[in-house]
C-alpha cells in the first residue's frame, strides 16, 4: 500500500537510454512524481528550477557524465541537499567508490531488481524527511533565539543611561535564562550536559576574577556550545568518534561552525560565538575546526573545553566522579587542555559532582572500557576470560594495556566489562 505522503514526492531519473528510464519509471510512477531527463545539462536544469526530492541518476553519459552532475549538484547550494542515488552498468567496487566520492549516497547496479530500487528510494527519502526536520527546527531555534535576545537588547536600549552598566549585565543574565528554556525542548541527557558545561566554565571564569561582562559570556557559551549539533543526525553525534565514516566525522566536526553561525546576526555576541567555535581546538593544536593552539584559542573557547571534558568524564562513571574528571583532565593538561586554567575548575566540579562517601572505602572507580586512557593506575588485576591474569593491580595503563583489555572486553557480557582504576585525587 502507498503512503499517502510518497505520492507527493517527486523522483527525478536520468538516464541517456529512454528504455533504461522507462523500466524504473514503471517501478516507481505509482508511488511518486516522476521527471525525467537524457542529459545531464537537463538533469541541472530540473534540479535547480523544480522541487525534487531525490534523483535516480547514470553514470556513463554523453557529453556530462553522472559523476559530473553529481558534483555539480552537491556544489549548488540549492540542490546540494537533494540525495542522489546512482544506477548504472558499472559494477567495480573502484566505480561505487567515485561515485560515492562524488556526492552520492548509494548505488545501484543494472540490470535493476524492482524490490531492490523501490526500498533504496524509500529509504533515503525517509533519511532526507529527517533531516529537513532536523533543519527545519534548527532554523527555526536559530529564529526564536535570535527574537529573544532581539527583544531583550531593546529593552536594555530603552533603560536610563545611569543605569547602562547593569542593564548591560542583566541582558547577558536574562539571555542565560531565556536560552535555558531551549534545552526543556531536548533529550535530557543534552540538556543536563549543556547546564553542566555553562555553570562549570562560568565559575572557572570567575574565579580567575574575569570580569562580569566576560563570566556571562562565558556561561553563554557553555550553554551553547553545541547549539550545532541540532542540525546533525542523531546516529552521527551519538556514534564514538572511531567508529563514525569519513563524512559523518566531517559532518560531526561541523557542529562547532553551524553554532557559531546561530551569533553571527549579533554583534554584541561575536565573542561568544567564537567561544563556540573553538571549544573543540586543543592546547596543542590537533583540534577543529581551525586547528589553533595554545592561547591562539579564545580564552573562553578553551574554558568551555575544560568544562566539556570534566563533564563527559564524569558522566562515564558511576562513583567518584569529580576525582575522575579531575584525574583524568590532568593527565590531558598541556596536549588537549589548557594547564594553566585545570585548577580553577577544582573546586565546582567537586560541588557538582558531590557525593556522600561511605568510611574507609578506597579511592577507586569502575571504567568502561571504551573510556580508558594512558595514565591511569590498576587498583584490581585485570583477568580474561579464560582466567588468565592480564594485567596486576598497580600497573600503569599504557595504549598496549588498554588494547589487550579491549579485545578481551569483546568476549564478556556488558556487565563485566569494567576496569577497576586509583583515582589520584591530588593537585598538580
Amino acid at each position: 500500500m502507498t503512503d499517502e505522503r510518497e505520492k507527493g514526492r517527486t523522483v527525478l531519473i536520468v538516464d541517456d537510454t529512454p528504455e533504461n528510464i522507462d523500466i524504473l519509471k514503471g517501478i516507481l510512477k505509482d508511488q511518486y512524481v516522476i521527471k525525467v531527463a537524457t542529459r545531464g545539462a537537463k538533469a541541472l536544469e530540473i534540479a535547480r528550477t523544480t522541487p525534487v526530492d531525490l534523483i535516480l541518476l547514470d553514470i556513463m553519459m554523453p557529453e556530462m557524465d553522472g559523476l559530473e552532475v553529481c558534483r555539480a549538484l552537491k556544489a549548488d547550494e540549492a540542490t546540494k541537499r537533494i540525495p542522489v542515488i546512482f544506477v548504472t552498468a558499472l559494477k567495480e567496487s573502484d566505480d561505487e567508490a567515485r561515485g560515492l566520492e562524488a556526492g552520492a549516497v548509494d548505488y545501484i547496479t543494472k540490470p535493476v531488481n524492482a524490490a531492490v530500487v523501490q526500498a533504496r528510494v524509500r529509504t533515503h527519502l525517509a533519511l532526507k524527511e529527517n533531516q529537513d526536520a532536523l533543519e527545519e527546527w534548527n532554523s527555526n531555534l536559530k529564529k526564536r533565539l535570535l527574537q529573544s535576545v532581539t527583544t531583550i537588547r531593546e529593552k536594555t536600549q530603552a533603560l536610563m543611561s545611569a543605569e547602562e552598566h547593569a542593564a548591560e549585565l542583566s541582558w547577558y543574565s536574562k539571555a542565560v535564562e531565556l536560552l535555558s528554556g531551549v534545552f526543556e525542548m531536548m533529550e535530557n541527557r543534552h540538556g543536563v550536559h549543556a547546564r553542566a558545561v555553562s555553570e562549570l566554565a562560568g565559575d572557572a571564569a570567575r574565579k580567575m576574577n574575569l570580569d562580569a561582562k566576560m563570566v556571562a559570556k562565558v556561561r553563554l557559551a557553555g550553554l551553547l556550545h553545541d547549539v550545532g549539533k541540532l542540525g546533525t543526525g542523531r546516529g552521527t553525534t551519538e556514534k564514538r568518534e572511531t567508529d563514525k565514516t569519513s563524512n559523518e566525522l566531517s559532518e560531526y566536526q561541523s557542529h562547532s561552525v553551524r553554532g557559531q553561525d546561530v551569533f553571527s546576526s549579533l554583534e554584541e555576541l561575536h565573542d561568544v560565538g567564537l567561544m563556540v567555535r573553538g571549544h573543540h581546538e586543543t592546547y596543542k593544536g590537533s583540534g577543529f575546526p581551525d586547528g589553533l593552539k595554545g592561547d591562539d584559542i579564545p580564552l573562553g573557547a578553551r574554558l568551555v573545553a575544560i568544562a566539556d571534558f570534566l563533564e563527559c568524564a564524569a558522566s562515564a562513571v558511576s562513583g567518584e566522579r569529580a576525582e575522575y574528571a579531575l584525574m583524568k583532565a590532568r593527565l590531558h593538561a598541556g596536549t588537549l587542555l589548557d594547564p594553566k586554567l585545570i585548577a580553577y575548575f577544582s573546586g565546582i566540579t567537586r560541588i557538582l559532582y558531590f557525593e556522600t562517601k561511605k568510611p574507609n572505602t578506597s579511592k577507586e572507580v569502575e571504567v568502561a572500557p571504551a573510556e580508558l586512557f594512558s595514565g591511569l593506575v590498576l587498583s584490581r588485576d585485570v583477568i580474561s576470560t579464560t582466567g588468565v591474569l592480564l594485567l596486576r593491580k598497580g600497573g600503569k595503563l599504557d595504549l598496549a594495556g588498554i588494547s589487550l583489555i579491549r579485545q578481551d572486553s569483546r568476549m564478556r557480557p556488558p556487565s563485566e566489562r569494567g576496569v577497576w582504576v586509583y583515582v589520584d585525587s591530588a593537585e598538580h
